[in-house]
């Protein structure tokens, strides 16, 4: 019954959200079924608020954020500003639609990354650990009341078909974010951005990090 209300309130949320009142409000009766009929109704205005654990938290919730509703924040183009912490060789895969690729808690060495204080921010890693849970935590100290873990991580995500987007070297590049590298000078590093003209942003299992490598900096 919980559930049921749960279910019914996302619903009523992401109508409105969608800007879907009216429709679901003008479509025609069923006489014999007593329920409104989908012979007119468009299934793709359809959000993807659906069954299933990542129905909830919402976007009220104090510390964390379900996988649905951030969904349907990402694809109706107000995604909040998104970190993915994982360690760079579980990125080249894939990471969030929009997520920017920062390891482990290095945003706190970037702060200036981040949009004005009064913005979203959803943190997440592999499965919706502690350390993203943590991580959130901070920023709200900081002053981004709004930061928020995503609940499940990125495994729930892709379990459940949402967008992501495969990393790519930009034109003329060769290598890719989650790519391992090596630097002529020495030190081995993995790819965390990519950038265009072929620079780089190096991040190394201590944690460190290098911004605006050149490829010609780099051992083919």
């Amino acid at each position: 019954m919980i559930r049921d209300r749960i279910k019914s309130t996302a619903k009523k949320a992401a109508l409105k959200f969608f800007g879907m009142e009216w429709d679901a409000s003008v479509r025609p009766v069923d006489v014999k079924k007593g329920v409104a009929s989908t012979a007119a109704f468009d299934p793709s205005l359809i959000p993807r608020v659906v069954d299933g654990s990542g129905d909830t938290p919402g976007p009220k919730h104090r510390d964390d954020i379900g996988r649905t509703w951030l969904a349907s924040q990402v694809i109706s183009s107000v995604s909040p500003y998104l970190i993915d912490m994982r360690h760079p060789n579980e990125c080249g895969a894939g990471l969030i639609q929009g997520a920017r690729l920062l390891p482990g808690s290095q945003i706190k060495s970037r702060l200036d990354l981040l949009p004005e204080k009064e913005m979203r921010v959803t943190v997440y890693d592999q499965l919706g650990s502690d350390d993203a849970s943590a991580l959130a935590e901070w920023l709200r100290d900081q002053g981004w009341h709004l930061a928020r873990r995503l609940r499940g991580g990125y495994a729930e995500w892709i379990e459940h078909g949402e967008p992501i987007t495969i990393p790519a070297p930009p034109e003329g590049a060769a290598y890719v974010v989650g790519q391992q590298v090596e630097r002529k000078n020495g030190g081995r590093y993995w790819v965390q951005e990519a950038g265009p003209g072929a620079v780089y942003t190096l991040w190394s299992e201590d944690g460190s990090f290098q911004i605006g490598v050149r490829e010609d900096e780099l051992r083919r």
